[in-house]
């Protein structure tokens, strides 16, 4: 009897340790790329979507501010004859809306930015999504292997993009 219940426990661990190196199901490893791949483009468009529409707001922005800074040059309050620029006189409303359209600007590029940066990572996101995918078609070493190097990539990428992004947001 105990001979017995040991051959069933070694052939239990016989076939729990070869179930442990059995090959992935490759249909199922490639219907999780395609499933990460669609998820990843998604995810690009979305942030790409959001560029595009911070990039058109910022346009607005500056022109709109260019406007009212016109309006404001063009119809200043009663000026003085002196011949400093006092508040209220048509030099200070040009220095005054010269300022505004560069502050409006230093905003727009630090909108650009970030919305670039969000871009650049969701970009390295899918790019890692779907290696992480793909690395699950090989077993043990191999695996960790592909999956260390995928974090790899995908760490350097999101490096650059911060970088990338700081550099914008500090010339703003």
């Amino acid at each position: 009897m105990k001979q017995q219940m040991l051959v069933a426990v070694i052939a239990m661990a016989i076939l729990g340790l070869s179930a442990c190196t059995q090959a992935p199901d490759q249909a199922q490893v490639q219907r999780d790329v395609e499933k990460a791949q669609a998820e990843g483009q998604k995810k690009v468009a979305d942030a790409k979507a959001k560029l595009d529409e911070v990039n058109a707001e910022n346009r607005k922005d500056i022109v709109e501010t260019r406007i009212d800074n016109s309006a404001q040059a063009n119809n200043p309050p009663a000026a003085t004859p002196s011949a400093t620029a006092e508040p209220g006189t048509p030099a200070n409303a040009n220095a005054n809306a010269s300022k505004e359209i560069a502050d409006a600007r230093t905003k727009a590029a630090k909108k650009a930015a970030d919305a670039q940066y969000n871009l650049d990572k969701a970009n390295a996101e899918a790019k890692y999504d779907v290696a992480v995918a793909r690395c699950k078609a090989q077993t043990g070493s191999a695996e960790k292997s592909c999956k260390d190097s995928a974090k790899s990539a995908y760490d350097s990428e999101i490096n650059q993009a911060k970088a990338k992004d700081n550099s914008a947001n500090q010339r703003g």
